[in-house]
């Protein structure tokens, strides 16, 4: 990250990386969701849902992996994904987050030393040219750094109402967003008539495990190797070895018969 990058992080609670896939990659992915839900059986098993088939190229990204790196750390891993294909009309939730929840290990965002530490980040990658009315993802800028309960005249989605804090962005398809989960953050009623297309993944520290995992087995068992290892199941250190067990990337990669997290149990 550059420094203006991790400024505007700091300052607001998410930052727009654009057009870092290509418009190949883009139409791939454009496609699979398409199919996924019009067509699914047109699709191999291991890529009817996100993470999978021209999907997987977001997991491990280089230029979503090392924004990862400086804000949560380099012991990461995926802790959910989903995709949205919303037309107009239709919205994906109103505002939530934000406030003193940074005080919680999950979630909380605090900078010491110079260093960023986020515990949760969502990464949106918008599929297609978002323009600020269009009604994408908006941020209640800096409320990842508030100390004080979300107040209700900031909590309005509606035109006359919108607190003058309430910010969205613009990019080209193919754009990735990143932004605290403590930030808070909605997606208001979308407003062009072609769909919004995006997809959602949320990263987190390898020693934190918040969602339940809902994707396929098969689909995880179908990802390369290297894109299994941000599944793997969350812990830092096994001192049952002597030296400690790091549940490294590397380690993972060198033990075929280290499991990936596909346990959906209750």
């Amino acid at each position: 990250m550059t420094d203006e990058e991790k400024f505007r992080f700091d300052l607001t609670g998410f930052l727009v990386r654009p057009a870092i896939l290509s418009k190949d990659e883009v139409d791939a992915i454009i496609d699979q969701l398409h199919r996924m839900r019009h067509d699914r059986e047109s699709l191999p098993p291991e890529h009817r849902a996100v993470p999978g088939g021209a999907c997987s190229v977001l997991i491990d990204h280089p230029k979503v992996i090392e924004v990862l790196h400086e804000i949560i750390g380099p012991d990461i891993r995926m802790e959910s994904t989903f995709s949205v294909w919303r037309k107009k009309g239709q919205e994906h939730g109103g505002l939530h987050g934000g406030g003193p929840r940074q005080a919680d290990p999950i979630f909380g965002y605090r900078v010491n030393n110079g260093k960023i530490h986020a515990g949760m980040v969502r990464v949106v990658f918008e599929m297609t040219d978002i323009s600020k009315n269009d009604g994408a993802t908006h941020f209640i800028v800096g409320s990842h750094k508030s100390n004080f309960p979300m107040h209700p005249d900031h909590m309005s989605l509606e035109d006359g109402k919108r607190s003058p804090y309430l910010m969205t962005y613009e990019c080209p398809a193919g754009s990735a967003i990143f932004f605290t989960e403590n930030l808070c953050h909605a997606g208001p009623v979308w407003q062009r008539e072609t769909p919004r297309i995006a997809v959602l993944n949320a990263y987190s520290h390898l020693a934190t495990h918040w969602h339940r995992l809902r994707i396929p087995p098969e689909v995880l068992k179908g990802l390369p190797r290297e894109k299994q290892a941000y599944f793997r199941q969350p812990w830092i250190a096994d001192f049952r070895t002597s030296p400690a067990t790091r549940n490294t990337i590397d380690r993972f990669l060198e033990n075929d018969e280290t499991p990936i997290d596909t346990d959906h149990s209750p």
